[in-house]
């Protein structure tokens, strides 16, 4: 036999198992490439998730924050009634010291 033979008779005998393992290396390549897309499809939902409670915060802290302006719109409208009458003393008195000069 030659030396051209033998390397023949080689690849045949060598090449299903070469053939084997590459197949087992695809199927961990493509395992591996499924494990990374789920761990960054993980964080993504997991940024979701933050993100969704971001928002609902920021909902109710401007609601809040609208509350509050009511609220200080209103106080700042309504005068005590015992004000009016304080403002009323006074005018009379200034009626009263007019008199005296």
């Amino acid at each position: 036999m030659s030396k051209i033979e033998e390397y023949f008779d080689n690849i045949k005998t060598e090449a299903p198992a070469k053939l084997e393992q590459m197949k087992e290396n695809i199927k961990l390549k493509n395992f591996l490439k499924k494990k990374e897309a789920e761990e960054i499809i993980e964080e993504i939902e997991e940024e979701r998730k933050v993100k969704v409670w971001v928002i609902i915060l920021a909902i109710i802290g401007v609601i809040a924050i609208g509350c509050l302006v009511g609220y200080l719109v209103y106080r700042s409208k309504k005068k005590p009634s015992y004000l009016d009458d304080f403002s009323d003393d006074f005018a009379d008195d200034d009626e009263f010291f007019d008199d005296e000069e």
